[in-house]
C-alpha cells in the first residue's frame, strides 16, 4: 500500500474578514498546484482515493487533484486530517480500505508530523512548504513507524 501524504496548495492570508475554514487557494497557488500535479504524475501511478480535510482550501486541492489524475471517485472528507488528528487514525483508516494507492490532503503542521510517524516511531515536525507531496509505501499493514518514504517532492516553482 501506498499513501501519498499532499499539503494543500498556498491558500489566502488569514484575515478578520473570514473565517479560517474558509481560507481558499490563491490564484497562484492554484496554478504551482497545477502545475505540481502534472510533474507528479511521473512519480506516482493513479490514485485510487483521494482524502482531504473538510477545510475549503484543502478541498479544492482535492479536487485539483482528482481532475489532473483523473479520479473516478469522489473526495472523501476526513476529519483526522484536520490540525489535531491522529496518524494512527488515518493509518487504520487507510488500512480499512482495502487500497494500493490512498491519497490524503491536509494541513501543516500535521503533514509534517504523519510524515515522520509514518516512517519512524519519533514525532519530527518536518517543514514543508504548500503543494508538496510525500509518497510513504507499506510492505504489511499500515502502522507507525512501518513505512519508507519512497519520495517527497516540493512545489514546482513558476517563477524559475
Amino acid at each position: 500500500m501506498n499513501v501519498y501524504l499532499i499539503r494543500h496548495g498556498e491558500a489566502e492570508q488569514t484575515s478578520e474578514y473570514k473565517p479560517h475554514e474558509e481560507r481558499e487557494l490563491t490564484i497562484e497557488g492554484i496554478e504551482v498546484l497545477k502545475t505540481s500535479a502534472q510533474i507528479w504524475k511521473y512519480f506516482s501511478t493513479d490514485f485510487e482515493m483521494i482524502l482531504s480535510s473538510p477545510l475549503k482550501r484543502a478541498m479544492q486541492t482535492a479536487e485539483i487533484i482528482k481532475e489532473v489524475f483523473e479520479v473516478k471517485t469522489d473526495v472523501m472528507q476526513e476529519i483526522s486530517l484536520l490540525n489535531g488528528g491522529q496518524t494512527e487514525d488515518l493509518l487504520n483508516l487507510a488500512g480499512s480500505l482495502d487500497l494500493n494507492e490512498i491519497a490524503m490532503i491536509g494541513h501543516q503542521p500535521d503533514i509534517g508530523i504523519h510524515i515522520s510517524m509514518m516512517i519512524g516511531k519519533n514525532e519530527i515536525n518536518l517543514r514543508i512548504p504548500p503543494a508538496t507531496i510525500a509518497k510513504i509505501s507499506f510492505k504489511s499493514s499500515p502502522g507507525i513507524g512501518r513505512g519508507k518514504l519512497e519520495f517527497l517532492i516540493p512545489p514546482v516553482n513558476k517563477k524559475g
